[in-house]
């Protein structure tokens, strides 16, 4: 599937992180397994106990093949729904809405990308629930600590990909460092390891 973005899935997951604001929510990436009956790629878990599904699309084609799926992303855990698409074809993704959800279950977002490879979210349309919560249901204390068990998991799990990626000093990380800048790391190169 050729993509209708540059952006990659994870610069597109810290956009919509920082627009959705991790320091006031809790937001887990790439839920697969855990907590609700189907995968979802980005799930944000307000200070009140509701969670907000987006599904991120990088193509036209992507966006299509989820209305293939079996599951419809129905779970009583989610309160709120929305698809995440390039700016270049929210147009078509609005249009294709309209027909296969009626009832405007989904919202919709758009991205696009910045000068310098940021990605810039933008909502285009809100979920006909945006401001009640209908038969969905608030997590339980317990679920919420799962879900943030899991959002801690990931934190751990990247700092090891990181430093075995990049085969970096874990004592030369220094809290100064800001985690995005992580991401534009260059390769370590030492005896033994072949030139690309």
């Amino acid at each position: 599937m050729a993509a209708d973005t540059t952006l990659s899935i994870t610069q597109i997951e810290l956009g919509l992180a920082l627009y959705f604001n991790f320091r006031n929510n809790v937001i887990v990436p790439n839920v697969s397994w855990g907590l609700l009956n189907h995968e979802a790629d980005l799930l944000i878990l307000n200070k009140s106990g509701y969670l907000t599904e987006i599904e991120i699309k990088r193509s036209w084609a992507d966006f299509l093949a989820d209305f293939r799926k079996r599951h419809t992303h129905e779970d009583t855990k989610v309160s709120w729904h929305y698809y995440a698409v390039p700016e270049s074809i929210v147009d078509k993704c609005r249009e294709k809405l309209a027909e296969v959800d009626p009832g405007h279950k989904w919202g919709l977002i758009s991205y696009s990308a910045s000068w310098d490879g940021e990605c810039w979210p933008k909502i285009e349309s809100q979920p006909s629930n945006i401001h009640h919560h209908c038969s969905e249901r608030k997590l339980y204390l317990e679920e919420q600590f799962q879900f943030a068990r899991l959002g801690a998991m990931r934190t751990w799990s990247l700092k090891e990909k990181i430093i075995k990626k990049w085969k970096i000093n874990p004592i030369s990380l220094s809290r100064s460092i800001p985690a995005w800048s992580l991401f534009s790391l260059q390769p370590v190169s030492h005896p033994g390891m072949k030139a690309k």
